[in-house]
């Protein structure tokens, strides 16, 4: 195979492996809803079925734009001292996420997270952590409701054992912006551009796509 055969198969492989994971992640969020509609449960707390009162999701997201400072001082603080298992987590990301998207532009990551945000906050936070609430009421359930989708979301996340802790614990930084706002949208956003912005930086760092 020639280089310039390569370099003609590189978008098309990037392209794959965007959609992909869009389609994964979307998929998560049409499941959310299947099993909602199933099983009585709204996964979009926060946003009325019947029609978007704009003026009102304006709060969810300005809490979302904020709550995601702290999840990336802790990516910085992860990336820059990185001590103990952390160093293991920090190889097994270089090692097994960064070369999926290591030729994807910024326009595709920005599909990717945007669907991740979405599609996975519905399914453990609108789904499962608002719907348990629910089904077990206060005062307790809310709380039981956290932990339950937080180790879920964790277990989901099973890259390594360090992973796994790392994502339950920002599970329950995103279920507690959940009960906080009352809306979905703010965990959906800073999750989003949680992504965005990591996936850009672990990308760009490791020689991948500059535009």
């Amino acid at each position: 195979m020639s280089v310039a055969d390569s370099m003609d198969e590189e978008p098309g492989r990037r392209g794959n492996i965007a959609a992909m994971a869009v389609a994964f992640e979307g998929g998560l969020g049409l499941l959310a809803l299947a099993l909602g509609w199933l099983l009585g449960v709204w996964p979009i707390p926060g946003i009325e079925r019947t029609g978007v009162a704009w003026e009102a999701l304006w709060p969810g997201l300005v809490w979302g734009l904020a709550a995601t400072c702290p999840m990336l001082l802790g990516f910085w603080l992860i990336d820059r001292f990185p001590w103990g298992p952390l160093a293991d987590l920090q190889r097994d990301v270089e090692r097994l996420v960064v070369p999926l998207f290591r030729e994807c532009r910024i326009a595709e990551l920005a599909l990717v997270s945007l669907a991740a945000g979405v599609g996975e906050e519905m399914l453990f936070r609108g789904l499962l952590q608002h719907g348990l609430a629910q089904w077990l009421g206060p005062p307790w359930g809310v709380w039981i409701a956290l932990g339950v989708a937080s180790g879920v979301f964790g277990l989901a996340h099973m890259l390594s054992v360090t992973y796994a802790i790392l994502a339950a614990a920002i599970g329950l930084y995103l279920g507690g912006v959940l009960i906080w706002t009352e809306s979905l949208l703010a965990p959906a956003v800073a999750h989003g551009l949680y992504d965005f912005v990591a996936l850009c930086y672990l990308v760009r760092g490791n020689g991948g796509s500059r535009v």
